[in-house]
């Protein structure tokens, strides 16, 4: 009777896995399908706000001054301003920075925050300087092509109160398994984009409208919080308006990185989930878990019936398929990412997509069990957010 018991459990355990996997395949066409089906035109007689993009920047990315030169040299229609934010002069960065606004003559300024501490505290600052009608965060750590801005732009004027996009890493100069198993796991976050309910505003590519931020004081918050897009996705949501995710800005990031630094990238990724979005962490916890527990599974019922260990595989491989069409999907958005992602970097991040199921509930564990992470030479522990929010609580 309990061995009857443990074989049901079981069974409905792998056939949950094997059904969810199918669901999210499914809903993965479904979104590149519609999203032919929209219609990005916007109104003859509109006018383009005058845009101001925000750079927040600390050290040198492996890309960063042909990042920087992508996001200066854009093709939008209206006015433009550009606002780098550094901690100090002597930042490495500096010069490069300097160079590129020289090189393109672009309306361009580079703000000292000194003694700044975060992110949210640097774009506080920069916000202070803001005079348009529009502002875009974007990361140093971004490529972007020439329309990048204007399609952001395009959805707030079609109606949205802020447009996002996300990340796609892709290797620099050599392929390794420490940067396919970073990029199988930064997808987590398009699968958040392309649902209405978790979708937040990325602060690595976002545009919203300043009168929202000034309504709402956001300048004031960011201090006080690690996480940037936590703050304006709370005030957008406040405001009643809608974010609108952009695939066809999604920014590239080009980098080469080790497992270890992968690993511990990933931790960082998701132990702001963990401070910020406990819910949405226990979720995916609750989703990897799954999915690492049903091969075991699969195999003990298989002494039962050999036929179990089909759908016990049966995850992995819609898996696989499913972050191919997602990846074939964005290779056809522009020619920019069909240029920069190979057909063959396609074929062994989906396949990667096996390992990240591993990597990520290893991740998972690891979060839980950190008090402290490090982003870019500070350390930040789960009682300073904490203690920040405290100080400062959303209204």
């Amino acid at each position: 009777m309990v061995l009857l018991a443990l074989v049901i459990i079981g069974a409905m355990i792998v056939i949950a896995s094997a059904l969810s996997s199918l669901l999210s395949l499914y809903f993965e066409v479904k979104y590149w399908r519609s999203r032919k089906r929209i219609n990005r035109s916007i109104n003859g007689n509109a006018r383009y706000p005058h845009v101001t993009v925000i750079m927040p920047v600390r050290g040198l990315d492996q890309n960063i001054r042909n990042n920087i030169i992508s996001v200066l040299n854009q093709d939008y229609p209206g006015r433009r301003d550009y606002i780098f934010v550094l901690d100090d002069e002597r930042d490495p960065a500096y010069g490069i920075i300097k160079d590129a606004i020289r090189g393109l003559n672009v309306d361009a300024s580079i703000l000292i925050n000194r003694g700044g501490h975060s992110k949210g505290e640097a774009l506080a600052h920069a916000l202070k300087h803001v005079n348009s009608d529009v502002v875009v965060f974007v990361d140093s750590d971004a490529l972007v092509h020439r329309h990048w801005l204007r399609n952001l732009v395009s959805s707030l004027i079609n109606g949205s109160g802020a447009a996002t996009t996300y990340r796609f890493y892709v290797p620099l100069r050599r392929l390794g398994l420490g940067s396919l198993l970073r990029a199988s796991f930064n997808m987590i976050g398009i699968t958040a984009m392309q649902n209405p309910v978790a979708r937040f505003t990325w602060g690595g590519s976002t545009a919203v409208w300043k009168w929202v931020l000034d309504k709402w004081g956001v300048r004031d918050y960011l201090p006080y919080y690690l996480s940037d897009d936590y703050v304006i996705t709370h005030f957008v949501h406040r405001e009643g308006l809608g974010i609108e995710f952009v695939p066809e800005s999604l920014v590239l990031t080009l980098e080469d990185v080790g497992v270890r630094d992968a690993f511990n990238w990933a931790v960082r990724q998701l132990w702001y989930v963990r401070v910020y979005g406990f819910r949405g962490f226990l979720l995916y916890a609750a989703s990897y878990t799954l999915y690492v527990v049903t091969p075991p599974i699969a195999v003990a019922l298989s002494l039962t019936n050999a036929w179990f260990i089909i759908p016990g595989l049966l995850p992995f491989i819609l898996g696989v398929v499913k972050d191919y069409v997602r990846i074939s999907s964005i290779r056809g958005l522009d020619g920019f990412y069909s240029m920069n992602i190979t057909g063959r970097y396609s074929m062994l991040l989906a396949l990667a997509s096996i390992l990240n199921v591993y990597f990520s509930w290893l991740v998972i564990i690891k979060t839980m069990l950190t008090k402290s992470i490090n982003w870019r030479g500070r350390a930040f522990t789960v009682m300073d957010a904490i203690r920040l929010m405290h100080e400062k609580p959303l209204g």
